[in-house]
Parts: structure tokens; C-alpha cells; sequence
């Protein structure tokens, strides 16, 4: 009799502590620095959060925790709310599911609502409110100023602001022009209820873009683990199903269960695939350290593309130069050797600026100077104030480094691309004044929401006139240079006349980054080729000096980062190509001699660029520029 009386004591005991155990939701997880933000106003401030999370679809509200700016006689009049939309009424804020008044006492103010609210798939907004009665213009530390707690945070998604005189209807909390950008309110929601579980977690399904392996080999894909129970996890037990062959790994983590959704990267491997093609995925979290997975979603389910090979990642250079600029020279150096030493695989574009070459003042980079490059519109430097600069287009991200861009370029060619491009280019009409462009774009594998689409570039080489307006400045005329791309501009005039550019962009099919919506679906299915067709109208286009000496450049974008995953080009038929090309011999050439870019003779023992002037076997003769390696 004493032993079933003390099991059941025990088994209400336990009841008693799981309905009071609670969870924490919110962008803040229990660490970082917290600092005020506001409008120096004397206002009423309304903070929200809409929270539409399918997960906590059955868990109660049972009030939230506050951060305030603590001992501030002019902040008054806190309320805690619940909400089914964000309603004005005369501009004040008018929730119709709870509201409760608070006094905080200290940092942080723990509100409880008289009823817990039980969550549905529907979703709520959660709230609170304050009045600042006034400000001390004089006091720069005066916290009526910034009275609304947050922390360093980009994920301000669901997250809403409200004020009585500046922000005078509802905004999510990036609209706000009075609200620093990058910050995200530190309130949190209490959670509690039955639904409350000790051991619960899942994956986030990883990035459609990163499913793919080479047969063979080994995948290895970083997974996003979030915990959803109360109890820390330490240790995760994985069953992995790869078309039906099951394998299970055990992986170390550290997450504390405090706050819903906290969340950690674990690497998981697939096992190496011997065949190509699709195939279903899915991995399932069965032991959360040594307990049962309790939570409601525990496993995830995925294809992954198995490939014999990889698409080829044709990386795009983007020189930002202009006449005026001293310094230029060096990009076009870089542009024309990179074109010798890696033929059809580079792909440069000359953006002009301040001179008769300039096209476009919305361009798809912002240079924070001139020269200036960048790769796949990546930006990986930074100047002295922490600001983005890109890359040098002649030393790259290595200063000093003889075509160090180079380096950088071999780098991003490296990166996977899940779309192979194809191009090109054929003359609409009889009379030369069109030029239909047509692309085939075909993807490894599967995506629902497709992010790329196309733009596409005219390029045109051999641009040039012996008026000044095209005059190119040269700061390197006279300078001691031992580089062997940069000598040859030693010997070249303070100011270039007649200089020949190539690359030079000279129509576009977008401005700026933006790319042309209808030029890929979006749903693809992995294997089939999608084809689009583009027309450029040269006819009123004076900059083009000579047909046929241009190329289309396909330009393939990552819409949701705004980064080049590839890119190619096409010459349009009756071109040739002007630029640089290596040194190589050739039959028809009877003779060749060279001389610099200053016109003097110079020997194929040196190194740089030179021109190569041809006598054919057949009596004509052509020039070329090279690079001696």
C-alpha cells in the first residue's frame, strides 16, 4: 500500500514539473550584448512578433520576458499583448486577445498573461508597448532616447514596429527609417503546455543547391540541428536511408534547451554512390543523447543528384576602369593576359566610367575606386573603414602579387555551379543591326524554387580613336617596373592616344545586377536543358565601331545573393578575335616579328605582353597582341 501511495506521489510530482517547465522563443538565445534603439522622441513605442512557426502549433503563450532599459523615471505605461493582427484605432494599438500592464523591476520584466493563449497553424502576434514622457535634449545617455531593447541580429523577419509620432502605421522593423539596420528585438515568449517535451530536435532541409555527389565519393553536408525540448543535447543518433540502404552515424553537439530553437551546424557523410541519378534521401533523428526523439517532425526527406561530372565553372571578371584613370592600365593588362593564359575559359567585361566608352551609370558592382575588379560579383575585401572594395583587377586580393587576380579567379573556377551554360549567336537580319542570342541552361538537380536567371553583355574589342576624349591617362609612363605585365606601360606616354580597348562592354540586357525574369522557370527538373532566346538592336548603337568584332556574354544569377554561379560567351558570327591570344605557332605564318606597346623591336626571349606582327604564306599580314611567357 505505502509503494503504489509513493508511485503515484511521484508520478504527480512529474505531472506537476512538466506543466510548469517552459521554453524560451525568440531571436534572442541567451547570449550577446543588449543595447537600446529609438527615435529621440517623447512617443509611444509598440513592438511585435508574429510568430507562424507550424511547429509550436498546440503549445500555449504563457506570457514574455522584457529587457528594459532599467531606473527610467521617463519610460512608463508597459503593456504585454496578444494580438490576431496589428490594428490602429485614432493611432494607438488596439490588440484583441489580451493585454496586461507591467511595472519591470530591474533588467528584465517577466510578464504572465491571466490565461495562457494555446498556439494554432494560424499564428499570433506578441507584443509590448511603452511611453517615453519626455527627453533630455541636453542628456546624450538620456535612455527616453533609445527606450526599445535589441540585439545585433539580421533575422528581423516577423518582426514589427509601431510609434505615436514617427512611425505612424505598422512596418516590419528593416522598413523603419528610424531603426538601425541589423538589429532585432531581444523580447521572448514564454511557451508551456502538455505539448512541452524533454528530448525533441530536427534538421532544417539542407539547401536544394547543395544536393549533389560525385559517384564514388563521399557527400558531406552541414545540416542545421534545432532543439525543440527542454534538455540539452550533447549527442544526436542519425538513421540515414539512401535509396532504401540504411546507415546510422552518432554526432556530438552542444545545445542547451532553455531556448526553442536553438540551434547547431552538424556534418553528416553520405556514403559514396556508384550510380548516377537522382536519388531519395532521408535521415532521421532517433536518439537524442540516449532518450527517444520525441519531436513531431524528426526526420527530413530530400533527392540528391548523383553525377559523373560537374558542369564547368566558367568564372566572370569585371574590370570597373576609365580613361582618366592613371592606374587603369594595370586592369587591362590583367584583362588581356588572363585572356592569353586561359583562352575560352575567362570571360572578362570592361565597365567604363567618365569617358566615350561609358554605357551605364548603374552598373551591376559599386566600385569603391578606380581600377577596381570583382569575380562572380563576390566581394571578399574590405578598405580601411570595414567597407566592401572587392578586388584589385590586376593584384587581386593579394596585394602586390603579379597577377595575383589570378589566383583568386583559379579559386572561384574551383566553386561548384549546378548549371552547365551554353550560348550562341547568329545575325537577326540580313542588314547586321540585330543579334539573336540563345541559350541552353541545364541543371544537376531538381530545384522548386529556383533562384537563377539570365542577363546577358555585348562586348565589343578594338575600340578606339585618336580623339582626347578616348585619351587614356597612364601613371606608370617613366616608373621603374620590373612586373613583366606592367613594364610595357613604362615605356608608353602619360597619356595614351589611340590606345585599342578591348572587353568593353557596350550594351546590355539588364541594368545593373538585375537579370531577365522570364529567362528561366521557376521549377526545374534536373537534365533538361532550358532554352532562352535573346535579341540585341545594335541599330542605333554609335559606340560599336566594327561588327565584326564583337561576343555575347551570358551571365547566369544567383537572384536571392546576387552572385555569378557561371557564365560564357559566344562570338557573333564574321567576328574575330582582337584581343590577346598566346604564343603559338601556326602554318600559314612565314615570319612574325615583335615589338612593345611602344612600337620598338624586342626579342621572344622577354616576358610580357608584346604585339606580333605576321607575314602569311599567302602575302598578307596581321597583328596580335601576346603574352610571352
Amino acid at each position: 500500500m505505502k509503494k503504489s501511495l509513493l508511485i503515484t506521489l511521484c508520478l504527480l510530482a512529474t505531472l506537476s514539473v512538466s506543466a510548469q517547465e517552459e521554453q524560451l522563443y525568440g531571436i534572442y538565445q541567451g547570449t550577446g550584448t543588449l543595447s537600446g534603439i529609438g527615435t529621440a522622441k517623447a512617443e509611444t513605442y509598440d513592438m511585435a512578433m508574429h510568430i507562424t512557426d507550424p511547429t509550436l502549433a498546440g503549445l500555449e503563450i504563457r506570457g514574455i520576458n522584457v529587457p528594459v532599459q532599467a531606473g527610467a523615471a521617463n519610460i512608463t505605461d508597459y503593456k504585454a499583448w496578444l494580438s490576431t493582427s496589428l490594428t490602429l484605432e485614432s493611432n494607438k494599438n488596439k490588440p484583441d486577445i489580451a493585454s496586461v500592464d507591467f511595472t519591470p523591476d530591474g533588467k528584465w520584466a517577466e510578464v504572465t498573461f491571466e490565461k495562457p493563449y494555446l498556439l494554432t497553424e494560424e499564428g499570433v502576434y506578441v507584443g509590448y508597448s511603452l511611453t517615453v514622457t519626455s527627453i533630455d535634449v541636453n542628456n546624450s545617455n538620456d535612455p527616453g532616447k533609445t527606450p526599445v531593447m535589441c540585439l545585433t541580429s539580421t533575422a528581423t523577419d516577423g518582426l514589427y514596429i509601431h510609434s505615436s509620432r514617427t512611425e505612424r502605421k505598422w512596418k516590419t522593423l528593416d522598413q523603419s527609417n528610424y531603426f538601425t539596420a541589423g538589429r532585432a528585438y531581444a523580447f521572448v515568449v514564454r511557451l508551456g503546455g502538455d505539448r512541452i517535451k524533454k528530448y525533441a530536435a530536427a534538421f532544417s532541409t539542407p539547401d536544394e543547391l547543395s544536393l549533389y555527389a560525385l559517384t564514388g565519393q563521399q557527400k558531406t553536408l552541414n545540416l542545421v540541428l534545432s532543439n525543440h525540448g527542454t534538455s540539452a543535447i550533447t549527442r544526436i543518433t542519425c538513421d540515414i536511408d539512401i535509396d532504401g540502404e540504411v546507415t546510422q552515424q552518432v554526432k556530438a553537439t552542444n545545445l542547451k534547451g532553455t531556448y526553442y530553437g536553438q540551434h547547431a551546424t552538424v556534418k553528416l557523410t553520405l556514403p559514396a554512390q556508384q550510380t548516377t541519378g537522382s536519388k531519395p534521401v532521408k535521415i532521421h533523428i532517433t536518439k537524442i543523447n540516449d532518450a527517444d526523439n520525441e519531436d513531431l517532425d524528426p526526420a527530413i526527406s530530400f533527392n540528391i543528384a548523383i553525377l559523373d561530372k560537374t558542369p564547368k565553372h566558367k568564372p566572370l571578371m569585371e574590370e570597373y576602369t576609365g580613361g582618366w584613370c592613371g592606374w587603369c592600365p594595370r586592369g587591362m593588362a590583367a584583362m588581356e593576359a588572363m585572356t592569353a593564359k586561359h583562352g575560352d575559359d575567362f570571360i572578362g567585361i570592361a565597365y567604363h566610367n567618365g569617358d566615350p566608352m561609358q554605357i551605364t551609370i548603374n552598373t551591376p558592382n559599386t566600385p569603391s575606386g578606380y581600377p577596381h575588379g570583382f569575380i562572380d560579383r563576390i566581394v571578399t575585401g574590405h578598405d580601411n573603414q570595414g567597407a566592401d572594395e572587392g578586388y584589385d583587377p590586376f593584384f587581386g586580393s593579394n596585394s602586390g602579387s603579379s597577377l595575383g587576380i589570378e589566383k583568386d579567379w583559379k579559386a572561384r573556377q574551383s566553386v561548384f555551379t549546378p548549371v552547365a551554360l551554353e550560348l550562341d549567336a547568329e545575325w537577326a537580319d540580313a542588314d547586321s543591326t540585330a543579334i539573336l542570342v540563345h541559350s541552353k541552361s541545364t541543371f544537376v538537380n531538381a530545384l522548386s524554387n529556383n533562384p537563377f536567371r539570365l542577363s546577358y553583355v555585348l562586348v565589343a574589342d578594338d575600340l578606339h580613336s585618336d580623339s582626347r576624349d578616348w585619351a587614356q591617362s597612364n601613371y606608370y609612363a617613366g616608373r621603374s617596373e620590373s612586373d613583366p605585365y606592367l613594364k610595357p606601360l613604362t615605356a608608353l606616354a602619360g597619356t595614351i592616344r589611340d590606345l585599342h580597348f578591348n572587353d568593353v562592354a557596350v550594351q546590355l540586357s539588364c541594368q545593373g545586377a538585375s537579370a531577365i525574369e522570364e529567362s528561366l522557370p521557376e521549377k526545374v527538373v534536373d537534365g533538361q536543358a532550358y532554352e532562352h532566346t535573346y535579341t540585341f538592336d545594335i541599330s542605333k548603337n554609335t559606340l560599336i565601331q566594327d561588327k565584326s568584332k564583337l561576343r555575347v556574354v551570358a551571365v547566369l544569377i544567383n537572384t536571392l545573393t546576387g552572385e555569378v554561379s557561371n557564365a560564357e560567351k559566344a562570338q557573333v558570327p564574321g567576328s574575330q578575335t582582337d584581343g590577346i591570344g598566346s604564343l603559338t605557332t601556326d602554318a600559314k605564318v612565314k615570319a612574325s616579328t615583335f615589338v612593345d606597346l611602344a612600337g620598338r623591336r624586342v626579342s621572344t626571349a622577354r616576358r610580357g605582353i608584346v604585339i606580333e606582327r605576321q607575314t602569311l604564306t599567302d602575302g598578307t599580314a596581321r597583328t596580335r597582341k601576346v603574352v610571352l611567357p
